[in-house]
């Protein structure tokens, strides 16, 4: 498994803006706005590339039914072979990391909006799927580290260099 440069490019640009916005820049400061509608627009290339891109890279290629998912999170137990593109798992992590980053930037924009003015809800569902895309983001970390430390697997590598 190697992936194309704009896959690299946008898994370390999306997981960047997300800890600079989660952890360092305020909430409603102008920054941390133009940094979510920055990820938003990562996202919108990443389905792009998902759907036009090299077949590694498209969603038809390892996006699994769930008994292929189940198969490989039971599997996490031992090492395996790495499929050429992402694992069904990680293809359905990163479906689910694109739809909380889209949401929060819909429910960023919405605090703006004069409809909502005075509203709540937008802020907690905002605040909800900020901690949830944390907590899933800290299961992949979680992931990776086992298969590469615990399983001896070369993932981290396949993140930076070619095939091995």
């Amino acid at each position: 498994m190697s992936w194309d440069h704009f896959i690299k490019v946008f898994h370390w640009s999306l997981a960047t803006g997300i800890v600079a916005n989660y952890f360092f820049l305020e909430d409603g400061d102008q920054l941390h706005e133009w940094l979510g509608y920055g990820l938003c627009a990562l996202i919108v290339c990443r389905i792009l590339w998902g759907v036009f891109g090299p077949t590694s890279a498209r969603f038809t290629s390892f996006l699994r039914g769930p008994r292929t998912l189940w198969r490989e999170l039971t599997g996490l137990a031992t090492a395996h072979e790495l499929p050429d593109t992402h694992t069904a798992a990680g293809g359905y992590q990163l479906v689910l990391v694109m739809t909380l980053v889209a949401g929060l930037g819909i429910t960023g924009w919405m605090h703006d909006l004069d409809a909502f003015w005075g509203e709540d809800w937008p802020a907690e569902v905002h605040e909800l799927l900020a901690n949830a895309l944390l907590t899933l983001a800290s299961l992949h970390v979680a992931a990776i580290m086992w298969m590469q430390w615990v399983l001896k697997m070369p993932i981290i590598r396949r993140m930076w260099f070619r095939k091995t």
